[in-house]
C-alpha cells in the first residue's frame, strides 16, 4: 500500500489532498509559500500517532500547524500539514492550587487565558498573535511577547509536555 491508502485505513480525521486545500495551507503569516503534499486534520490523539508513524514509514515530513501565525515559515512545508486546531482544541484541566493547565495542542492562547482567568491565572507570554495562536505553536516556537521581561518565555511556563516523536513514539518531557 502507499502512504494515502495506509492513512485512510488508520486515520479517522480529515485527509485533504485537493489543490484548493494544499494552496490554502501553502502560506502562513510569513512571506514564504510552499505547497504541501496534503493536509491532515486529526480528531484525537490516536490520529496523531497514526499520522506520525505512517509518515515516518514513507519518509514524508510532518509539519505541525495551528493557526499559521508564524512569521518565519515554520507552519509550512512540502510534507503533510498536521492541523490540530479543529478538534484537538480543548482545555482539559485547570488546577488553580498547582497553577497548572492541561491543554490539547490546538487550544488558542486567548481561550486558555479566558479559562485560566476565571481562577485568577494566566499563561504569561503574550505574543501579538495570542488571539489566534495555538498552544502547540506557542510552545514549539517558545513564544514571548511585549511583556516577556515580566512574564518570561513559554519555556519558562511549561511543567511537562507529552510529545510524539518523529517515529510516532510517545515521550514526556518535563
Amino acid at each position: 500500500p502507499d502512504l494515502v491508502t495506509e492513512l485512510r485505513k488508520r486515520f479517522a480525521g480529515e485527509i485533504r489532498l485537493d489543490l484548493a486545500n494544499r494552496i490554502l495551507y501553502s502560506t502562513d503569516a510569513s512571506i514564504y509559500q510552499i505547497e504541501p503534499q496534503g493536509v491532515l486534520i486529526p480528531r484525537h490523539q490516536d490520529d496523531l500517532q497514526a499520522a506520525m508513524e505512517t509518515a515516518a514509514k514513507y519518509g514524508v515530513p510532518i509539519v505541525p500547524r495551528g493557526a499559521g501565525t508564524s512569521l518565519a515559515g515554520q507552519a509550512i512545508g512540502d510534507g503533510l500539514i498536521l492541523d490540530c486546531s479543529r478538534w484537538l482544541d480543548r482545555v482539559l484541566e485547570i488546577d488553580p492550587e498547582r497553577r497548572l493547565a492541561i491543554v490539547e495542542p490546538g487550544v488558542v492562547l486567548s481561550r486558555l487565558n479566558h479559562h485560566a482567568g476565571r481562577v485568577g491565572l494566566q499563561f504569561g507570554p503574550d505574543p501579538a498573535s495570542g488571539e489566534r495562536a495555538t498552544m502547540g505553536g506557542v510552545v514549539a516556537n517558545n513564544a514571548t511577547g511585549a511583556h516577556s521581561i515580566v512574564y518570561g518565555m513559554s519555556a519558562d511556563h511549561i511543567a511537562s509536555a507529552e510529545v510524539l516523536l518523529s517515529d510516532g513514539s510517545m515521550a514526556t518531557f518535563g
